[in-house]
Parts: C-alpha cells; structure tokens; sequence
C-alpha cells in the first residue's frame, strides 16, 4: 500500500517499518476488520480491497482539509460503506469538507448536508439535501422510477433448466447447488469476497469447454465484466466494433464480414440505447463510463448467447443509465435468454427472479420473489451455513492445502527465483563437465566475463522502470569501451569529462522522450547511430588499452569469494536498496507503474524520467569500463550484442515491459545465468556460433517453468 511516507516521521532508516505501520492503522481507522495484509503486491488484491486501500490512503493525507470522493463505493458492500459512512461524520467533525460524488443517490441523501444535480456538464439542481426526496433527484436527472416486471417462480419451474450446477467444490467454492432456467434472472449475492466472482468463472469455463465436475451447461454464453477498463472494452476500437465483437458471425459469410450487415446491427444497437456521441464509430473512450456499459451489455445480448453472465455491470454508473440497463436485461428476459447477475448493490438483486447468498464460499440461502429484498441479502451475508460440519472439515482442509503449499507459494511469487534457480542450475551444469568452474579461479573467470552484461542489463531495467525500452544500450556501451580504453587511458580528466557527458545525454534523452512525447524505441534507436559513429570516429579499429587502476580493480585478491562477485553482489544491493528501499525509489516504481496516481500526489513525472535515464547512464559507463578491464582495449562493434541479450536478461530477470515491476536480484542473477552458457557450449564441445539459440532455449524453458509454478499456486 502506498502510504503518505515523506513527513518527518518517515526520515529515518526504518521508514518501511513505519510506513507499513501508517498504512494498517490508515486502513484500520477507516475499515475496522478489514483484513488486508498491507505488505502484499496491488495484485493480490480485490476489486474492492484496492478501493479500500485508495480510500484509507487518501483520508490519511497529512493536514487534510478539503477530500474529494469520486464514486467511493462502487465496489464496497454494505458493511464497508457503513464504515466509510461513519469515518466520514467523523472527518466532518474535525472540520473537514468532503465532496462526495455518486451515482447512488440513497448514499447522497444519507451523508450529504446539500446536493448539487448536474446532467450532461451542467447544474439542475441545488439544495439542501432534507429539501429533495430521492424520487425527486432521480426526476431532476432525467430518470424515471420504474417498478420492475418479475415473473412468478411457479412460471420459472416449469422452463428449461440451462444450468445446473451439483456440490460443486472448487478451492474457493465449497458443495455449491445452483439452477438456472430459460427465461429469469438469477442473482448472486453476499459480501465481497464470498466466492461469487469465483462462481461466475466457473460457469464461464465451463461453457467454454474447460470441463468443471459439477456443472452442466447445454447453451451457449456470454460473459460481461463490471471492470470495463481492464476486462471489457477494446480501447483503440470503435463503438460499433466494440458492440459486434461477439456477435460477427450474424454478419459474416464464409467468414467475411458482410459490412452492409455490420453496419446496420451497429446501427440498430446505436440508435436503441442512445449513445450520446456523434456516431457508432466515435472512440469508446469518448463516451462516459456508464455507456461504456451499454455497450458491453449491448455485446453480450448481440451476440445471440442464450446466457449472459454478468458480473456487476452498473459498478459506477448513473441512475438513468442503470434504468436503461434494467430494460436491456428485461428485454433480454422476455426474448428467453437467462441471465445470471452479480452485484454489489444489494438493492439490485430486486431485479432478479431468484437469488443465491454467498458467504465463505457457499451459497447459505435462496430468496425467491417477495423474499428478495436488501434486508434478507445482508441477514443472510452473515449467517453461516448449516453444515457445520462440513465447514469444520473444509476449515481443515483449506489449512492443510496452505501447509503443503506454502513454499511453493514463497518461491513461485518472487520473480527473484526464477532467473537464481536458472543460475544454479546452469552453474551445476558447468561443475558437471568441469568441477574446476566452481573453484575460487573459475568463479573469477566465469563471474568476470559476466560483468559488463550485468551492467547493461541493469542500465536496461531502470530504463524499463519508466515503461521504456533502450534499443541503443549496446552501442552506448561500445562507446564507453572506447571512452575507457582512449581518452581515460590516455588524459583521466578528458576521460571523465567524456564519461560524464555521455550519462548527461541519457538525461537530456529522457528529457526529450518525455517532453517531446516520442516514443523511447524511436529515439534510443536513432541515438544508438550517434553513439556509434562518435565510437568509430574516435577509434575506427579495435585497440587501445586499459586503465592500469582498472585492471588492477578487476584483480584485486579478495578472499573466500573473487573480486568479480563481489562486484556483481555490490551492484545488485545497491540497485536493490535504490528501487526498492529508498523513498524515492517507491516514487520512481510508482510512475512506472500508474504515472497519473503518483503526480497527483505531487511528484514530478519528468524528474522521475530523467532520474531512471541518468542511472541508466552511469550503469551503461560501467558496463563500458568492465568490458575495456576484460579485454584490455576497445572494440565498439563486439558491443552490439548487448542490446538483445540486455533485453533477454531483464525479461529473465522478472521485470515487467509495462513497467513499474524490477527485480534487481534477479536481473544480475540472470546476466550471471546467461553468461555461463556459452562457457557451457564450450565444456560440451557445441559451437560458440548457437549461443544465441542456447539463450533463447533456456529463456523459454525458465519461462515456461516460471509459468507452471504460478499457475500452481495461483
């Protein structure tokens, strides 16, 4: 959790205690019970735990005056609100204003002392909030209250059953029954976390021809996900394309889309849910969330699946574009599909002809009709099932099962692991066709040609921390050989100065890509010529000679473990303390990571750019200077490997192209590892001319491995 960490009591060297502290009382204050290990990865957490953790982050700003809530509950339940709720009367007490934006006007009503309406960018309405009744505001928002149309269960008996799901029993799912017949809506409740997004995934594969014991599905389906930014809209399409995707097939002959047939569907879905853009073939990011929506459900419904699977689709959405959802489901209903709902809105479920409660991974209780109102949804959420003894020996189960996979689990989730195992693997390797490899001698060798590739790579991940990638890093590091063998050799102060320009052009790169907004391929692509032809202008042919102070470092006598090693463990616990203890280090993997969140915070973008660019520099000067100890002169041409294999080593490594994610550890560990291959490919009489094959092989095994081991413990 990112916490508030540069205050004066975060100042010292247990700033990571303390800030892990700050963050579990922040979350505390704000959820009591809320059960989040604070020390965990964003990716291990719920939809609704990260808006927790946003919440409690931003409540616990240091002199907090004004707060700005922009739909806070959209994935809390009932429960989580009530505690948002309160805390917030409590920061009103303290004299904090609070700006609360939602679509769910009940919350509106029950926390707000006046109310401003605004429609399409403009206001409607203020007032004092004991002054409008909730009918009235959704009136004032162009909506209407609709009473909604449920058919009787005696009517549902007598359909089809389209899903029939028998004790199912899955690691997060425990002896779930459930029926679905043609033509009703069925709902899935209970507090977050209760197994419910678990179920619907299950059905979903299960239709999908992935084979779950206890659940059988004889139609077709849809699946829709509430979380449109990630799981449902294709950002750089169209609304048209976005609505026909899964339906194509009703506009395709011999497998080619009939485009006067696309058009008019499109057309058709375009003009019924009144998208407020100029065409169907405006952005989808163009339009608001809500009918981002529509146009996920309109894709599922035209799509022709006799089940839609739907997985909180009005999180975030107004009131006039939910009723509009409502009418599709209904519609959908009437037409004979079956649909089956999630929702944290427990006031949703009123939509529904039936619906199961969830607690703790089973279904405690079935409303049926009349029975289904927000009350009995939270009565049942709490209450436990009554198979206690089943529940008793799940208990037991579930502690056993994290037993005997919690080592797994502690060497599948560092991305450390994979390219250290790959090290000892290919170091034992070695040790097999010659045991000398694993002497004080061999170690020196071995771990001495590897330097200059620790380095680049390294250079490579800071420039992947910003979410860039260097095409040039080979060519900068042959420039830097040339530097070191030349002008160091020759004149120190020149060489230094050279040194030092050379890392102040990666800032003033970094400066450019971020100013500029040009893509980092294209700029380190064409600085990596320039970096070449100032090589080859200072010396057209290999030559020159090492620093004697150079050389003399790289064979220091150092006892117990070579000189080379230390320098390789020297570089990865600075790395590893740079990106992943400093303060700031937080910062820089932060704008890697979500930029928008971290400036907003009011860090600089550009200064965090720079910072990951001059590092990369100063890495790229010592890659140069260790490759001019190894070979005792400079040859800016044997350096143009080092691009790929920098890549391959980071991606071996555990870093993330997206950026934000690095492994230094394992980034050093992973040079480490590929160097040895080619002393590998010595020892078992192979040719030096498969090394890159050699590379790519154990790349894709270790990832192949990688992948097995989290898919295991996932």
């Amino acid at each position: 959790m990112v916490t508030h960490f540069d205050g004066p009591d975060f100042k010292d060297g247990n700033w990571r205690r303390k800030a892990k502290t700050f963050a579990r009382q922040s979350l505390d204050e704000v959820f009591p019970d809320h059960r989040i290990d604070v020390s965990k990865t964003v990716e291990h957490y719920s939809l609704a735990e990260r808006q927790m953790i946003e919440i409690a982050r931003a409540m616990s700003t240091h002199n907090l005056k004004v707060l700005i809530l922009d739909e806070p509950t959209s994935s809390l339940t009932m429960d989580r609100i009530k505690q948002l709720h309160d805390y917030m009367r409590h920061l009103c007490g303290k004299g904090v204003s609070i700006i609360y934006v939602s679509h769910k006007l009940e919350e509106i009503k029950q926390v707000s002392n006046r109310v401003v309406l605004m429609k399409n960018g403009e206001q409607t309405w203020e007032g004092q909030s004991a002054e409008i009744s909730t009918a009235d505001l959704i009136k004032h928002l162009g909506g209407n209250v609709s009473e909604k149309g449920r058919i009787t269960r005696e009517t549902s008996k007598s359909a089809e059953q389209v899903i029939a799901v028998n004790h199912l029993d899955t690691r997060h799912l425990r002896e779930v029954n459930m029926e679905v017949r043609q033509g009703e809506i069925v709902g899935i409740a209970g507090l977050e976390g209760s197994g419910q997004k678990q179920l619907l995934n299950e059905l979903y594969n299960a239709a999908m021809g992935r084979k779950r014991t206890g659940i059988q599905i004889n139609k077709s389906v849809a699946f829709i996900s509430g979380d449109r930014q990630t799981e449902g809209i294709f950002h750089l399409w169209d609304i048209s394309d976005n609505m026909l995707i899964s339906g194509l097939q009703q506009v395709t002959r011999w497998g080619i889309i009939q485009r006067d047939k696309a058009e008019a569907l499109a057309q058709e879905w375009f003009q019924k849910l009144k998208f407020k853009a100029e065409s169907k073939h405006a952005a989808i990011t163009a339009l608001s969330g809500g009918n981002q929506q529509k146009a996920l459900i309109a894709r599922g419904i035209a799509s022709q699946a006799d089940i839609i699977l739907l997985d909180d689709p009005t999180r975030g959405v107004d009131i006039e574009t939910k009723q509009e959802i409502y009418r599709l489901l209904h519609e959908a209903k009437a037409s004979g599909k079956s649909i089956v709902l999630y929702s944290t809105e427990d006031a949703e479920m009123e939509q529904c002809d039936r619906v199961y409660v969830m607690r703790s991974g089973r279904v405690v209780r079935e409303l049926v009709d009349s029975d289904i109102t927000p009350g009995n949804i939270v009565q049942a959420s709490f209450e436990e099932s009554k198979e206690n003894g089943s529940i008793s020996k799940t208990a037991v189960r579930d502690v056993n099962d994290k037993a005997a996979f919690h080592f797994l689990k502690e060497l599948g989730g560092s991305r450390s692991t994979l390219p250290l195992v790959t090290l000892l693997v290919l170091l034992g390797l070695n040790a097999a066709f010659n045991i000398n490899t694993v002497s004080y001698m061999g170690i020196n060798l071995l771990v001495g040609a590897a330097i200059p590739l620790v380095f680049a790579a390294l250079a490579q991940m800071f420039i992947t921390l910003a979410g860039d990638i260097d095409l040039g890093i080979g060519s900068a590091l042959g420039l830097a050989n040339v530097l070191a063998a030349t002008l160091l050799a020759d004149n120190p102060v020149i060489g230094i100065a050279a040194c030092i320009l050379l890392t102040g052009a990666y800032a003033a790169m970094g400066t450019l890509i971020h100013i500029r907004k040009i893509p980092s391929i294209v700029v380190t692509l064409g600085t990596s010529f320039l970096w070449l032809g100032i090589a080859l202008l200072i010396q057209p042919t290999p030559g020159g000679t090492a620093p004697e102070w150079l050389t003399g470092l790289f064979s220091l006598p150092v006892p117990v473990v070579p000189m080379p090693a230390c320098i390789c463990i020297v570089a990865a616990a600075a790395t590893f303390w740079i990106v992943k203890r400093s303060r700031y280090g937080v910062i820089l993997r932060g704008f890697g990571n979500h930029p928008e969140a971290v400036s907003h915070a009011g860090w600089s973008h550009l200064g965090a750019r720079v910072t990951l660019y001059t590092m990369a520099g100063v890495c790229v000067i010592l890659a140069g200077l260790a490759a001019t100890a190894i070979s005792h002169g400079s040859d800016v041409n044997a350096s143009s490997t080092f691009t790929l294999t920098s890549i391959a080593t980071i991606i071996l490594g555990g870093c993330a192209f997206a950026g934000g994610i690095v492994e230094p550890i394992g980034v050093v560990g992973g040079a480490v590892a590929i160097s040895l291959i080619s002393s590998l490919l010595v020892f078992s009489s192979i040719s030096t001319d498969f090394q890159s094959a050699a590379v790519g092989i154990v790349l894709l095994a270790a990832l192949a491995a990688n992948l097995v081991i989290r898919k295991r413990v996932s």
